[in-house]
């Protein structure tokens, strides 16, 4: 039944389309690729439905070839080197948030939209009629409020998690849903911990990254009376990359789409090189990628951990890695290429394992192959990504402090071989793969921006709780009410006892006159 109805759902969507519907739509993204590669994909499938998209980018990102959308590069002082550093830096001062850099990152980053006129009166001039942003990046509500961009849809790569679900105002009941580092099974210690970053976090993200944000932009500049806060969004829906099978379970507003790992897909053919190569080895293959913090591992590790284990891994190993390999640790398995296809790559039927730095999109790509990982996270939101392959049982995390070539290579044979870990890897993947709807999470993502297209933007989904002010959100001045109903009955049961009291004593002065 409920397949039918999203079929139903989907054909007048198309019709809706087709009937000579065309959306104008930018899409924007801030200084990650992986971010900006999910934005892209939702804005493909919106471009395949007939729909004008354009998306707008820093310089340095450059898009695969099959994403065919409009893109608009505007310069930036943010550059790809930054982002190594950032993460190199946090290692060396023991700082996994990365505070003091990311700030300077995202100022950098939305200042280079907000204080660009040219491209925001191009913006305005397009009439858009929707704008699809990565919640993480400020500038995109920015450009909102000056285009007069009336639908604004947030598209978040990281899944749904603080402060998203702040953001939007979805339930994250503390006592089970982990923020950052911590686990979902948590003990009292940590369930006290979890409550104070609930309290602290958004605060704290205000105070650390958008107050500085704040600073530089300029609202009399953008002829805007005020400029947008952070913390109040204009957007009607949340689409969220990610899945229950590997995210820990918890409520959504109807306003909150979770709608599976939107850039896993079913594995095309691999370039003749990489396939030679795999199949080379009847044992099989690893995949490793640390993504584009790789640079930054380089200052952070020594290299021949990973060398060492690899060459002695009885697997052909193919490693994103963007040197030549050192003459001392050439070895006939080990094969360093500068790119990979790694969903292709992940779902070959030789790959047995992926080694990571735990990104969150390299995660769903794995869980949707079934491919066990064994992680080894860095900073910033990897370590919370980490988390949950300990806790679907679907790899081996290690500390990159105190990383030693036998972990690693340990590591490796315990996931190709632990069967926990290979049925869970199975479990996930079929889970994920099983859509009730029948629709691709790109296409159900593209499914729902339509709906907001449909309907004005879908503001009825949301829950009064946008309206509520903070006091009434958490019940003080009910629990101030009822306080005050305590003290009255209180009061009138003394003042009760003590008439009782007086009438009594009364009545025995009464007697004693009497006798």
């Amino acid at each position: 039944m409920g397949q039918i109805i999203w079929v139903l759902f989907a054909v007048n969507l198309a019709i809706y389309v087709n009937g000579g519907f065309g959306a104008k739509i930018l899409a924007m993204a801030p200084h990650y690729y992986s971010h900006a590669a999910v934005v892209a994909s939702v804005g493909q499938e919106l471009h395949r439905r007939g729909h004008t998209v354009i998306m707008a980018l820093p310089s340095f990102i450059q898009l695969p070839p099959e994403i065919k959308l409009i893109v608009k590069y505007y310069p930036t002082k943010v550059v790809q080197e930054d982002l190594a550093i950032c993460t190199t830096n946090s290692i060396k001062t023991n700082d996994p948030l990365l505070a003091p850099c990311i700030t300077k990152l995202f100022v950098t980053g939305s200042q280079a939209v907000s204080d660009n006129l040219t491209l925001l009166q191009e913006f305005r001039a397009e009439r858009f009629d929707a704008i699809l942003c990565d919640p993480i990046f400020y500038a995109c509500q920015v450009v909102a409020e000056y285009a007069d961009i009336p639908i604004q849809i947030d598209v978040s790569p990281l899944g749904i998690g603080e402060p998203f679900t702040s953001l939007h105002h979805i339930p994250s009941p503390p006592a089970y849903i982990p923020q950052y580092s911590l686990a979902s099974k948590m003990n009292l210690i940590e369930r006290t911990a979890n409550v104070i970053i609930n309290l602290i976090l958004l605060p704290a993200l205000n105070h650390l990254i958008f107050k500085p944000i704040y600073a530089v932009t300029n609202a009399s500049k953008l002829g805007l009376k005020t400029i947008p806060r952070y913390e109040v969004r204009r957007a009607s829906f949340l689409i969220a990359n990610g899945d229950f099978a590997i995210d820990y379970p918890q409520p959504l507003t109807p306003s909150s789409k979770l709608v599976g790992p939107i850039l896993a897909k079913p594995a095309q053919s691999l370039p003749t090189d990489l396939e030679r190569f795999i199949t080379s080895n009847p044992k099989g293959a690893i995949v490793v990628s640390f993504g584009t913090v790789v640079t930054a591992l380089k200052h952070i590790v020594d290299m021949q951990i990973f060398f060492y284990a690899f060459r002695r891994l009885p697997y052909n190993v193919i490693w994103k890695y963007d040197e030549e390999l050192p003459d001392e640790v050439a070895s006939r398995n080990l094969k360093l290429v500068q790119w990979l296809p790694q969903n292709d790559l992940l779902g070959h039927p030789q790959v047995k394992a992926f080694v990571t730095h735990c990104g969150y999109n390299g995660i769903l790509e794995a869980g949707y192959h079934g491919v066990p990982m064994v992680g080894i996270p860095i900073a910033g939101d990897q370590i919370a990504h980490a988390n949950k392959i300990t806790a679907r049982t679907i790899g081996v995390i290690l500390n990159i402090r105190t990383l030693a070539s036998d972990d690693l290579y340990n590591a490796v044979m315990k996931v190709t071989s632990d069967q926990d870990i290979l049925g869970n890897a199975s479990k996930v993947s079929k889970i994920i793969k099983n859509r009730p709807n029948g629709r691709k999470p790109v296409e159900e993502a593209g499914d729902w921006v339509e709906y907001a297209l449909n309907c004005n933007g879908g503001d009825y989904l949301r829950t009064e709780e946008y309206n509520l002010k903070w006091y009434e959100f958490y019940l003080l001045d009910v629990f101030a009410v009822m306080i005050a109903i305590c003290y009255l009955i209180v009061k009138v049961l003394r003042l009760l006892w003590n008439g009782m009291v007086m009438l009594c004593s009364d009545n025995k002065k009464a007697k004693v006159k009497a006798s």
